[in-house]
């Protein structure tokens, strides 16, 4: 009888936690409460660096995410995109995180947004997450963990969607490539890789959209990071430079001025060829200097002695047939970003100054291209 009392209340008290705790709590109470022996955790494998509230709500923005929905956000850090995300379109949340003071401060500001029955935060290891029940997964790592995460991320439902900050999914092209310099940290440009399910490769974005606009944000190469990359490839005046991705025709204009150089460039924007065109007709430049307008993948760069680049590793990836047709001792300059799988020749840092605080990376290659053996 008293192990009947007993076994009765114990099942009252299971379900009146339950109720209070709520859906995350009850995750929260569950995960906590596993043996000791189960789990052993490592360290992080990438230090914590916060992603700006202006990127998280353009992640979100770029994931669509609809009510009662599931989102992930691995390596949650603080918080705040679970909290951004239920907050702002309702979703059910959950953050990975290793760090327990971290997960301890993203539980902390979910209590004071009233959050509990919403989201929850969980010291976990990512690389050990089953994710096939979420809608959206959010990121903001590194390319070699997003490699190691490809084959869970590969498993989800169709339909569900994938934001990256910064970093893609390995040889997988995105539906959409967001580049942006927000007025923060000294205007750091910031991309924002966005997927749906089922992966798809050797088909993508041909070009790189700006929340709120059409067409290419043009974000300019700061002058002296342009001289130098044309230093690094050693221009000489009989030669023929493609800019793929113009923009304003700075480069195309120092390569032909500086160094004689008959330049191309590629640009799909057309108010920033008609403004490139007009800068290089005042300058006197028109027998020197060619702007298409069109589609960079559409190039035929087998004419072209230097190509110069400003876009993303996805980008340059997908440029790699195009490359592979340009004649040997060609090269290949590339403002930020390498190109994935590539053995660089040369890399050189490059600290602007003024107003370009952030230090920037020239890489170079010569034709014909050494392929990296994983």
């Amino acid at each position: 009888m008293n192990r009947t009392v007993s076994r009765g209340i114990f099942v009252v008290l299971a379900l009146a936690a339950a109720g209070f705790f709520g859906w995350s709590g009850w995750r929260e109470y569950r995960e906590q409460n596993q043996p000791v022996v189960a789990e052993t955790f490592k360290q992080p494998d990438i230090p914590y660096a916060p992603t700006p509230m202006i990127v998280v709500e353009r992640m979100l923005e770029a994931a669509r995410p609809k009510r009662r929905e599931v989102l992930y956000d691995l390596g949650s850090g603080d918080g705040r995109i679970v909290i951004k995300a239920a907050l702002t379109y309702g979703v059910k949340a959950e953050g990975f995180e290793l760090d327990p003071k971290l997960v301890e401060q993203s539980r902390k500001a979910a209590r004071e947004a009233g959050l509990d029955a919403k989201v929850s935060f969980v010291r976990r290891d990512i690389l050990t997450l089953d994710l096939r029940d979420a809608d959206i997964i959010t990121m903001s790592l590194s390319r070699e963990l997003n490699r190691k995460l490809l084959p869970e991320l590969e498993k989800l439902k169709p339909g569900a969607r994938i934001v990256s900050h910064d970093h893609g999914l390995g040889d997988y092209l995105p539906e959409k490539l967001i580049r942006f310099a927000p007025e923060v940290e000294g205007g750091r440009e910031h991309l924002i890789y966005v997927y749906t399910t089922p992966l798809k490769t050797g088909t993508g974005a041909t070009a790189v959209d700006r929340p709120g606009t059409a067409g290419i944000n043009f974000v300019p190469t700061p002058e002296i990071v342009a001289e130098e990359m044309l230093v690094m490839a050693h221009v000489m005046p009989h030669e023929t430079v493609y800019d793929l991705g113009s923009g304003d025709g700075r480069i195309l204009i120092a390569a032909a001025r500086k160094y004689g150089a008959k330049a191309v460039g590629y640009e799909i924007n057309p108010k920033l060829v008609a403004q490139s065109r007009q800068r290089i007709k005042a300058l006197g430049l028109g027998k020197n200097i060619e702007v298409r307008e069109g589609n960079l993948f559409e190039a035929d760069l087998s004419q072209a002695d230097v190509v110069t680049l400003y876009l993303s590793p996805t980008m340059n990836a997908k440029l790699l047939p195009q490359f592979d047709r340009m004649k040997p001792g060609s090269r290949i300059v590339s403002h930020d970003f390498d190109i994935p799988g590539i053995r660089q020749q040369t890399v050189v840092k490059v600290t602007p100054g003024g107003a370009y605080k952030r230090e920037r990376t020239i890489y170079l290659w010569t034709t014909p291209l050494e392929r990296v053996k994983n």
